[in-house]
C-alpha cells in the first residue's frame, strides 16, 4: 500500500496528483506576525491550505495560531520564519557557503527551534532562512547565485536532519533579474538548493507581489506570475524538478516595500484589492506545484500598517472556505472587532471611512470633530458630536458595499444613543443607507432607517429589507448636536447585509474525510407535480454549505428538494418552503457506478481502481470513497457498511 506518499503530497508527484485541491481550493492565506488577531482566527477557522507565522519561539500568539490552525486542519501546512538574531548578520561571497550555512542554522535556526516545546516543534512542516538575500550573497550575480546554492544545499540538510522541511529561497519579488536568458542561467546556478529540496521533502519559495493591481498576465508574468519562467525551464531542463512544489511565502500589494506608503491601503481600497486577489486566485490554481499564497500580513496594524489584510479578514475567510454568498456579509469589519486605524488623530474602525460637515450652527464656528471606541475594541465604534467651548459637531461613519442587483438583502444592525433629554439641543441621530453607492452624506436618495433629534438611551436594533437597484450600496451613520458645551454619542455595532437566497443547506459527507471543498452535490428542485423547476451542480464549503441563488422566476411556495454527490446516495426533502428555506441532510456514501444503489456494480468498479492514487492509469476519483486519496482497504470498508442501500427517487 501507498497510504504515506498522501502525506508527502509536495514530494515531486505528477501533475494530476496536485488535481483534486488544484481547481476547487483557494490558494489565498496570511503571512502572521506579532498577534494573532480576531481577523487572523476567522482565517484560519477557514482552514487555508497552508499559513506562515513569524518567530513562534518568541511570540505566544505565533504559537496559539500555529495549535489552532493543526488543530481545526491537521493537513494543513505551517511554514515558519526565524527573524531575531538576524539583525546585523551578513555572509561575503569571500566566506565558506557551507560553513555559512552551517553557523546560519546554529546562531539562528537552531536556537529558535529549540525554543519551542516538542508539541510546538511538530506543528511545523516548512522552515525558512534567510529572508530575501538580506543575509547572503544571492541573485545580484552569478557568483552571487552559486554561492547561494550551495549555502542552500547544506542548510537544507541541517533543517532535514532536524526533523523539519526545508523551504528555499524566499526570493524577493523581481529576482533574479535581467532577461529570461540570464533568469535562467542564475536558476541553473541555483540547481543544487532546489535538488536538495526535493530530496528532503521539501519546497522552495518566491515572494509573489503585484506592483500595480495589474490583472494581465503579461505584465505580471515578471512580478506576481514570475515564478512561471522558473518552471518553464525546469520542465525544459530538468524535468524531475518540475513538480517541485513551491510556496509563495509573501504576497500582495508592493512597490517598495516602504510600510507607509507601498501596501495596497497606501495605494487602492478594499474593493480593488478584494477584486485583484480573486483574478490572483484563479491565477495561481492554474498551477499546480504552486501550494498557496501567504499574504503579507496580519497582526501587526502599526509597523506594517498599509499592508495589513486585517480590514479584508472575513471577508477573505469566506473565499477561503467558499462560503455561499448568502452567508457572506460583504461589510467589512460589520461587528467593529477588527481593530481600529489612526488616521489624521481620528480613530476609526478598520473598513469604515469617516466624514465631518463641520460646522452645523453659524453662530458656534470651528469644527473639531472627533470619535472614539465604545467601551474597549469589539464593543462598538463610538461617534461623538457635541459643542465643547463653542465648536458645534456632525458626522459619522460610511462604507460602500458590492452588492447584486435585484436580489433582496437583510440589513441588520444594533445602535445606542445617548445625549441630553433638552428638545431644543438640536441633536441628530442618522443611520441609512444609499442604493445609488454615492459618497454624500447629503445625497437625497439616502434612505434613513433610523433618523431622530431623540436619543434611545438603551439598545436597539434595525431589522429590514434592501432590494439593491445597482451593483454598489452605501452605509451611512450620522450624529450632531447644536447646543453649546454638551455631548452626543452614537454607538453602532454589528452591521450585517446577507444575500436571501432561493435555498440555502449543508449537507453531511458520509464516511467522508476528505476536502469538501473539492465536491459537489447535485440539486433538484420540484413542485407539487413532481415537475423539475430548476437544477443543477452546486459547489460545497469547507463546512459543506450550499445555496441556490435568489430565483425570480421560482414562485414563493412548497416544493421538494432532491439532493445527491458524486458518489453518495440521494436525498429527498419534502415540503420545503421556498425562498428562504434551510435544509440539512446525511448523504449515504457508496455509489461508485451513480445508479443511486450501492451494488456489486459498485464493487467490481472499485476492485478495478484498488490500490489507484491521482496519475494512475485506473485511478477512479469515485472509488476514493474516504477522500484520502488512494482506492484501499477502508474504501472496501465503506462499501460493505453501506452494501443494499438505496437512494430515494
Amino acid at each position: 500500500m501507498r497510504r504515506w506518499l498522501w502525506g508527502v503530497l509536495l514530494l515531486g508527484l505528477s501533475p494530476l496528483a496536485f488535481a483534486q485541491s488544484d481547481q476547487c481550493v483557494s490558494k489565498l492565506s496570511i503571512h502572521l506576525i506579532g498577534s494573532y488577531t480576531e481577523g487572523a482566527k476567522r482565517i484560519i477557522a477557514a482552514k487555508p491550505t497552508v499559513i506562515k507565522v513569524l518567530d513562534p519561539q518568541a511570540s505566544a500568539g505565533m504559537r496559539e495560531a500555529m495549535r489552532d490552525y493543526k488543530r481545526r486542519h491537521p493537513k494543513g501546512l505551517v511554514v515558519v520564519r526565524v527573524w531575531e538574531r538576524t539583525s546585523g548578520l551578513r555572509y561575503r561571497l569571500e566566506d565558506d557557503p557551507v560553513q555559512s550555512a552551517d553557523d546560519f542554522w546554529n546562531r539562528v535556526l537552531r536556537p529558535a527551534m529549540d525554543a519551542l516545546s516538542a508539541s510546538d516543534r511538530r506543528l511545523v512542516d516548512f522552515l525558512e532562512g534567510p529572508n530575501e538575500c538580506e543575509n547572503t550573497p544571492c541573485w545580484e550575480s552569478m557568483e552571487g547565485a552559486r554561492w547561494f546554492g550551495r549555502f542552500w544545499e547544506r542548510l537544507a540538510e541541517r533543517i532535514a536532519q532536524a526533523g523539519f522541511r526545508p523551504c528555499v529561497g524566499s526570493i524577493p519579488v523581481g529576482n533574479p533579474g535581467g532577461n529570461i536568458g540570464e533568469i535562467r542561467a542564475k536558476l541553473e546556478a541555483f540547481l543544487p538548493a532546489l535538488r536538495a529540496a526535493k530530496r528532503f521533502n521539501g519546497a522552495w519559495s518566491y515572494h509573489s507581489y503585484s506592483i500595480d493591481y495589474t490583472t494581465d498576465p503579461g505584465v505580471e508574468y515578471w512580478f506576481s506570475l514570475r515564478y512561471r519562467i522558473f518552471y518553464e525551464y525546469l520542465r525544459e531542463r530538468h524535468r524531475d524538478l518540475a513538480n517541485l512544489p513551491m510556496i509563495l511565502t509573501e504576497g500582495g500589494i508592493d512597490r517598495a516595500g516602504n510600510p507607509n506608503q507601498d501596501g495596497w491601503r497606501a495605494r487602492g481600497d478594499a474593493a480593488k484589492f478584494q477584486k485583484w486577489l480573486l483574478w490572483y486566485d484563479s491565477e495561481l490554481k492554474k498551477d499546480p506545484y504552486v501550494l498557496g499564497v501567504t499574504l503579507f500580513q496580519i497582526g501587526d496594524p502599526s509597523g506594517w500598517w498599509s499592508f495589513d489584510v486585517e480590514p479584508i479578514a472575513q471577508w477573505l475567510a469566506d473565499v477561503i472556505a467558499n462560503k455561499p454568498r448568502s452567508l457572506r456579509n460583504p461589510v467589512l469589519n460589520g461587528d467593529f472587532e477588527l481593530g481600529f486605524t489612526n488616521i489624521s488623530g481620528e480613530t476609526v474602525a478598520n473598513g469604515w471611512n469617516t466624514w465631518d460637515a463641520g460646522t452645523v450652527n453659524p453662530l458656534w464656528p470651528g469644527s473639531a470633530h472627533f470619535w472614539q471606541v465604545g467601551g474597549v475594541p469589539g464593543s462598538a465604534q463610538r461617534i461623538i458630536s457635541g459643542q465643547i467651548a463653542g465648536q458645534s459637531f456632525r458626522g459619522g461613519v460610511y462604507q460602500v458595499v458590492d452588492v447584486v442587483p435585484g436580489v433582496p438583502y437583510r440589513l441588520t444592525f444594533d445602535y445606542l444613543s445617548t445625549g441630553t433629554s433638552d428638545p431644543g439641543a438640536g441633536q441628530e441621530f442618522r443611520i441609512g443607507y444609499d442604493l445609488s453607492g454615492g459618497t454624500s452624506p447629503t445625497h437625497p436618495s439616502i434612505v434613513w432607517l433610523v433618523s431622530t433629534h431623540v436619543p434611545s438611551f438603551s439598545w436597539r436594533r434595525v431589522d429590514t429589507v434592501v432590494v439593491p437597484t445597482g451593483e454598489r450600496l452605501t452605509l451611512w451613520t450620522w450624529c450632531g448636536i447644536y447646543w453649546p458645551v454638551a455631548t452626543t454619542t452614537l454607538d453602532v455595532d454589528n452591521f450585517s447585509l446577507q444575500a436571501r437566497p432561493m435555498l440555502l443547506g449543508r449537507v453531511t459527507l458520509g464516511d467522508y474525510m476528505g476536502e469538501y471543498r473539492c465536491q459537489e452535490v447535485q440539486v433538484q428542485i420540484r413542485n407539487s407535480t413532481g415537475a423539475t423547476v430548476w437544477q443543477g451542480r452546486l459547489p460545497l464549503s469547507v463546512d459543506g454549505e450550499f445555496e441556490v441563488v435568489y430565483e425570480t422566476n421560482i414562485p414563493a411556495g412548497m416544493y421538494d428538494v432532491a439532493l445527491r454527490g458524486t458518489h453518495w446516495l440521494q436525498r429527498v426533502v419534502r415540503g420545503v418552503s421556498l425562498p428562504g428555506a434551510v435544509v440539512d441532510v446525511d448523504l449515504v456514501n457508496g455509489d461508485i457506478d451513480g445508479d443511486n444503489e450501492v451494488t456489486l456494480f459498485d464493487f467490481g468498479a472499485l476492485v478495478q481502481a484498488f490500490g489507484s492514487m491521482p496519475g494512475d492509469a485506473h485511478w477512479n476519483p469515485n472509488a476514493d470513497l474516504d477522500g484520502d486519496g488512494e482506492v484501499s482497504l477502508i474504501d472496501f470498508g465503506v462499501l460493505v457498511k453501506c452494501f443494499g442501500e438505496v437512494g430515494e427517487g
